[in-house]
């Protein structure tokens, strides 16, 4: 009987990441943050964000970061001096508009207090823990990599293909990982990094380009996210 090659996950936790390097430093702001958290108050207020939602991470300059939570969108800003990070904590292709929202939202914030920033790069970190509906994780990966012979039985690997940049398309290097779930009890982590320059993207279609690009990369690998 032949075997399919097609590997088929479903998803059972699933996180978006954006993150931009910055360019210049915001090192003199995050180090007097008041006017940067009056700037991300002011942006977010019609989602009941106040000052209790945003705290300071002390430390070094380079360590220090503003955090803001935005519960209605079930997101978490966090601004240091070189870079902004935003976590969302579930991937759904209804909540595109919202994602944008909020990313558009922190560069306004950016640009109201410091408009000499702009991004070197934007990456896209999508996190997916998922079940196997069938087989074992050992058997889900060997169609992309089997465990040197020599390496004591039961031995299982995990996948990581690093993806190189392509100027013509704005894309830098990026990477697609298959590993163990964390979360899952026998599941697979699917845990994809895309990143584009910062001159040719922006935070508007953003998100929509990335999963995209994440579905292209499913496909070339015959791999399927079910849904419930």
């Amino acid at each position: 009987m032949r075997v399919s090659k097609l590997l088929q996950l479903r998803a059972r936790r699933s996180e978006l990441t954006y993150e931009a390097t910055l360019t210049p430093s915001l090192g003199a702001l995050i180090d007097t943050p008041g006017k940067l958290a009056s700037a991300l108050i002011s942006e977010f207020d019609h989602l009941d964000v106040s000052l209790s939602d945003v705290s300071l991470d002390e430390g070094p300059l380079e360590d220090r970061g503003l955090t803001c939570e935005v519960e209605k969108l079930d997101a978490s800003i966090l601004l240091r001096a070189d870079r902004v990070e935003i976590r969302f904590f579930a991937i759904d292709e209804t909540q595109a508009e919202a994602t944008t929202q909020v990313m558009r939202g922190v560069w306004k914030a950016m640009a109201s207090t410091s408009p000499e920033v702009t991004a070197k790069s934007h990456s896209l970190l999508f996190e997916m823990d998922c079940e196997l509906p069938t087989g074992s994780y050992g058997g889900a990966l060997e169609r992309f990599c089997r465990p040197h012979e020599n390496l004591p039985k039961g031995t299982e690997t995990a996948v990581v293909y690093y993806l190189p940049q392509d100027r013509s398309q704005g894309f830098l290097d990026s990477s697609f990982v298959l590993n163990r779930s964390a979360e899952v009890e026998g599941g697979v982590l699917l845990a994809v990094t895309l990143v584009f320059e910062g001159k040719l993207s922006g935070p508007d279609g953003l998100v929509e380009e990335g999963r995209e690009r994440l579905k292209d990369l499913l496909m070339t690998l015959d791999i399927t996210i079910l849904k419930d």
